[in-house]
């Protein structure tokens, strides 16, 4: 369904009690494998798959567009974000948005990007599109048919998009407010990362359950960067059990 969220047509998939974010140059098809499984729906976040289209300068955008959406669902979900999307994620909590629960997968309190991968992005896009594909997946995943799927993904969102995503990821950096304590998030909190995410390393997971009181840290092993397409029923049996478990 479309929802009107402050003139923006926002495209939601799927209905219950979790609200999935995809990452940069995704959709929410990234989440087909959760959706009916966890009894969800995922977002295609403003100028991604079919949402329309706003102007946006930070990852904070995206999460002030998502608070009123929630508020115009009428919902108090579990807000699950993956990559940028935990970025968001993060952001829509510590601007108060509502939410019973906080699932942050293959992220960070930061998420820097190689100026190398950006250049590679504006000299032969298609070719570096070809190399995140295989960065996003763990080196002996043998799904071809989901590696094939986040290429097109990509190549649909187009150059401008995925660049100014990776950007927006690039900007995010709150790692000294949560050593500092100048951000504070105070939802149950579980935090998913696959062993071999060489896209976010597992550090990065480390540090945010280091940080986030009273989270709980789930590694998944021998999966890549998208550890819910690549472990799904792992990932799921682990996502339910978080979800069922809050009060």
């Amino acid at each position: 369904m479309h929802v009107n969220v402050g003139g923006v047509e926002v495209y939601v998939e799927g209905e219950g009690e979790i609200l999935f974010i995809h990452g940069a140059g995704m959709s929410s098809e990234v989440w087909e494998r959760q959706l009916s499984a966890l009894n969800a729906m995922a977002v295609d976040l403003p100028n991604h798959g079919r949402s329309g289209k706003m102007s946006v300068e930070s990852v904070g955008d995206y999460a002030e567009v998502l608070i009123d959406l929630v508020d115009e669902l009428g919902i108090n979900p579990v807000i699950a974000g993956h990559s940028m999307g935990g970025a968001i994620a993060q952001e829509y909590v510590l601007k108060g948005g509502k939410a019973r629960g906080l699932i942050l997968i293959g992220t960070g309190p930061k998420l820097p990007v190689n100026p190398k991968l950006l250049q590679g992005l504006e000299e032969n896009f298609e070719g570096m599109v070809e190399k995140l594909t295989k960065w996003l997946f763990a080196k002996d995943f043998e799904g071809k048919k989901a590696r094939e799927k986040a290429r097109q993904m990509m190549l649909s969102a187009g150059k401008e998009l995925l660049i100014q995503d990776f950007r927006l990821c690039d900007a995010f950096n709150i790692e000294d407010k949560y050593r500092k304590g100048e951000v504070r998030i105070d939802v149950p909190t579980l935090i998913v990362c696959g062993n071999a995410d060489v896209m976010t390393p597992l550090e990065y997971s480390e540090f945010l359950r280091e940080h986030i009181p009273g989270s709980k840290l789930a590694i998944i092993h021998n999966a890549g960067h998208m550890v819910m397409v690549e472990k799904p029923a792992e990932f799921n049996k682990i996502v339910k059990e978080f979800s069922d478990g809050i009060e």
